[in-house]
């Protein structure tokens, strides 16, 4: 079977409680409205929504044997994306991320990053990959083993085999920032990073000089994502902003990485820039309205109804 986007990265267990706007006193207990399980985690959301979008989509990355990583591999395997690359392993539990969310829809996160950290070059199956169109890494800083000089040798190779890359950037605990990236960034073809992440990154800080910044490597297209602004494009033909969509902000975890989905689907169909980079809108927008980043998009036909003629 042929596929769109191979996604290797982080997949993890959120356990998302709202609303929260302070914690309790120490040793107190405080009732909260709701507390739910999602899928989260930049690979995993973003195989997950290319599915649900219609896309064929493959995972590879790492769960623990737990209960976190049956749930893992089985919200994958739902939304209809190839698991042969999951790997389960004993030495460590499956990532999981607690989220706080506040009343308007802000984020505050305690993560374990768990199985991730086992994800390595040796892990990416070349053959897999050569049947897509796009080998997407979505966790830079967060699967240790693949930062740098590994996934610059992936990427890399993969291109060499025809197929394009893309990067999905990530918040860096460590303060390494550029290192993690800086090998694959002479190797891809898409890069989407969001505006704050981007400027420690790149140490410039208004969208058009970190896309210039990151193209400077190579990159055919950056993606800037500006939250609640929406998204800043650039390519080396055309350069455009497109405003977020006004709608009931409910929870903002994964809608980036849900975004980044949106785009992939459209780019890996050959459509214009500006229809990809508005598709991608339109699933952060569906995102935003509901709690986790992977169960919001549920057709095509969601999206392009909101793309075409939503608010």
């Amino acid at each position: 079977m042929s596929l769109d986007v191979v996604a290797v990265g982080l997949v993890c267990a959120d356990v998302m409680v709202r609303p929260v706007e302070a914690f309790p006193e120490r040793g107190k207990i405080e009732v909260v409205p709701t507390i739910e399980l999602h899928m989260g985690g930049l690979a995993g959301v973003a195989a997950t929504v290319l599915c649900q979008l219609g896309a064929q989509a493959a995972f590879i990355g790492c769960v623990g044997q737990d209960s976190f990583g049956d749930y893992l591999w089985g919200r994958l395997r739902a939304a209809g994306v190839e698991t042969g690359g999951l790997r389960r392993v004993a030495a460590h539990g499956s990532a999981a991320t607690i989220v706080l969310i506040g009343q308007d829809g802000e984020r505050t996160f305690l993560h374990h990053p768990g199985a991730n950290k086992e994800t390595s070059e040796d892990d990416i199956d070349l053959d897999l990959v050569s049947r897509s169109r796009v080998l997407h890494w979505g966790g830079p800083s967060v699967t240790p083993r693949l930062d740098g000089a590994p996934m610059g040798r992936v990427f890399e190779r993969v291109r060499a085999l025809g197929v394009k890359t893309s990067l999905d950037t990530c918040y860096d605990g460590s303060g390494t920032w550029l290192p993690l990236l800086e090998p694959a960034l002479h190797h891809v073809d898409v890069i989407f990073s969001s505006l704050e992440e981007a400027r420690r990154y790149t140490g410039r800080r208004e969208p058009e000089e970190i896309a210039d910044f990151y193209r400077a490597y190579g990159a055919d297209i950056a993606v800037i994502k500006l939250g609640g602004e929406g998204l800043y494009v650039q390519s080396s033909s055309e350069a455009f902003g497109i405003p977020a969509h006004r709608v009931p902000i409910v929870d903002t975890t994964g809608a980036g990485d849900a975004s980044c989905a949106g785009f992939l689907y459209g780019y890996t169909r050959g459509w214009p820039l500006e229809r990809c980079a508005r598709l991608a809108n339109a699933v952060g927008g569906l995102t935003v309205q509901h709690v986790g980043g992977a169960e919001a998009v549920t057709s095509l036909d969601d999206a392009l109804n909101l793309m075409e003629g939503g608010t």
